[in-house]
């Protein structure tokens, strides 16, 4: 399997999940998991690195990213405010592990550099995705659908004045643009996962 094949596996996976705050760090789960299944079982079939993908995925968003919590006891006692009596039961090595949460700063953001470069991407993928948009409903709507796709959204027209210039009702229009727009988004979706 090439490493494209397997991030599109992972892609295909992390989409279901519909989660735009971790749809990246998804897609890296799921390919550092196909990567260690690989590494073990090379002859794996493509719905075990499937599997091995969305379960990886799975446990990232429900087990990974879950808060930590820590008792209010050990907080005082990372901090130095704590008696002795509020000790007990926890190892040093856990009053360690508490004092390196506690002094970590939580969102600081001086200490992240300014990410000029994820905007412009994100522009870029933006733009590409509105010429992806365009060149499906060229490539599978009708004329008529096309006409009314072009007009309702490039030229702002709304359902009401379409509805006059064509004879229809205004929830005539809406259900053929609703129509037009699912056959696009269909086709958009099926171009992105040829292989």
């Amino acid at each position: 399997m090439t490493p494209e094949f397997i991030t599109t596996l992972s892609k295909k996976s992390a989409s279901k999940y519909r989660n735009t705050s971790h749809h990246d760090d998804l897609i890296s789960e799921g390919v550092m998991a196909a990567s260690e299944e690989l590494n073990a079982n090379p002859q794996a079939p493509e719905n075990r690195i499937y599997q091995v993908i969305s379960t990886a995925q799975w446990k990232f968003l429900n087990v990974d990213c879950l808060p930590v919590t820590i008792p209010f006891e050990l907080v005082r006692v990372a901090k130095g405010l704590g008696s002795p009596e509020d000790k007990r039961g926890y190892s040093d090595e856990t009053i360690e592990w508490a004092k390196l949460i506690c002094e970590a700063p939580q969102l600081d953001s001086s200490l992240h550099d300014e990410d000029n470069e994820s905007d412009q991407a994100e522009s870029y993928e933006r733009q590409d995705l509105v010429k992806d948009v365009w060149d499906s409903a060229k490539e599978c709507l009708t004329e008529e659908e096309y006409d009314l796709f072009h007009m309702y959204f490039d030229q702002g027209h709304n359902g009401e004045v379409l509805g006059a210039d064509l004879n229809v009702t205004r929830q005539a229009i809406n259900v053929r643009i609703k129509k037009s727009c699912e056959k696009v988004r269909k086709h958009v979706v099926n171009k992105k996962w040829e292989l």
